[in-house]
């Protein structure tokens, strides 16, 4: 590598699966060559523009929808704003000037990362689900390299190209919390980085049918805003232990008091459940697209790493029982534990940096020789 700072740019956004992998892979290029450079691109309705500066990273935005699962009048729109969203593209990254361009899905991935492709900047994407989003199978025929999580994500892709990295997780820091006695059974309800309606009001309703043994649990409820107070009120109103909180990016904290997660089935959640070998109740997200979630569940059902239970077919007496069963057999939750750390691939952000790094040593040579070559040529 050459003694100029690297550049890496980050392209997409929308859901904090996205990001976060992302962000893990800023923060081990940050980590390796402090005087290194990043800026994340995505649009100004995600949660980028919360999340991204809270991480003490840069961030420009693009004007960039949907082209999948909208309307005919949307996905016209959405057509007549790629254009714009493309020369938005090109000029952020003729400001920047970036060693190496990362997609990590979402809207604003497809336009920077084509712009980066016929600009000859090395691309890159990270597919987070085993069955890759409509941006990134598009994009697959034209990047570099393509970094999956999932075995069964290879099948979508060209096969010299794609490696099997694991998703990049976030660096998690300790967040204060209660002094809370670990004589309980902790339950951690996490709905993703914006809640989950449905599972919140499930988790609500299955109270009562704990009433008789709600002193052996402790709830961890991560609700998301618009939940926040009923949920709230609703462990107080059935006088259960709990804490409840909107959102949290520093889960370290929970997540090491935790003896079951009951959750969704986002990229990200399953990273985190892998690596920290966290046993867990998986109800997938049923309007996930492609019904991706689902498909992340089944990869850790099949391995004996979680169990599913199907959006449509939970109720609160069903997680009653489950809990009921898990508090008294140990010994399950620690088979799943086990089952949870195998599937785990924890240096996956080294790993993707690593291949962007060989990509932008590349190009430097590249350009060195042209250089070279350059000169040669005018000094006859």
């Amino acid at each position: 590598m050459t003694n100029t700072p690297l550049k890496f740019l980050f392209a997409g956004g929308g859901t904090g699966g996205h990001l976060f992998s992302g962000i893990s892979v800023a923060q081990e290029l940050v980590s390796r060559f402090p005087q290194s450079k990043t800026l994340f691109v995505g649009t100004d309705y995600g949660l980028e523009k919360e999340i991204i500066p809270a991480s003490g990273f840069s961030l420009k935005f693009i004007q960039a929808t949907p082209l999948k699962g909208s309307g005919w009048k949307a996905r016209l729109e959405s057509l007549l704003r790629l254009p714009r969203a493309y020369f938005q593209s090109k000029k952020i990254l003729k400001d920047f000037n970036p060693d190496v361009v990362i997609g990590i899905g979402g809207y604003a991935s497809g336009p920077m990362t084509l712009a980066a492709h016929f600009s000859k900047i090395p691309t890159a994407i990270i597919e987070q689900n085993s069955i890759p989003g409509f941006t990134n199978r598009q994009l697959g025929r034209f990047v570099d390299k393509i970094f999956v999580a999932f075995e069964k994500a290879k099948d979508f892709f060209p096969k010299g190209k794609t490696f099997l990295t694991g998703n990049p997780t976030r660096q998690m820091k300790e967040v204060p919390t209660e002094n809370l006695s670990k004589d309980k059974f902790f339950v951690f309800i996490l709905g993703g980085s914006q809640g989950a309606h449905s599972l919140n009001m499930r988790v609500v309703e299955s109270l009562p049918f704990l009433k008789n043994q709600k002193n052996r649990f402790f709830f961890i409820h991560q609700t998301g805003v618009q939940d926040f107070e009923a949920v709230k009120s609703a462990y107080e109103k059935n006088s259960v232990a709990a804490e409840a909180f909107p959102f949290s990016q520093n889960l370290n904290s929970y997540y090491s008091k935790t003896d079951l997660m009951l959750c969704r089935a986002g990229a990200g959640t399953i990273t985190e459940l892998q690596n920290l070998g966290l046993p867990s109740i998986l109800i997938p997200y049923p309007f996930a697209a492609d019904d991706h979630q689902l498909y992340n569940a089944n990869e850790m059902e099949v391995h004996g790493a979680a169990e599913i239970i199907l959006d449509q077919e939970l109720t609160g007496e069903k997680i009653a029982h489950r809990l009921q069963f898990f508090v008294n057999n140990p010994s399950a939750l620690e088979t799943m534990r086990q089952n949870a750390l195998k599937l785990a691939k924890p240096q996956a952000a080294q790993s993707v940096l690593d291949h962007c790094l060989a990509m932008a040593q590349a190009r430097s040579i590249l350009k060195t020789i042209k250089k070279a070559a350059s000169s040669k040529t005018n000094g006859l």
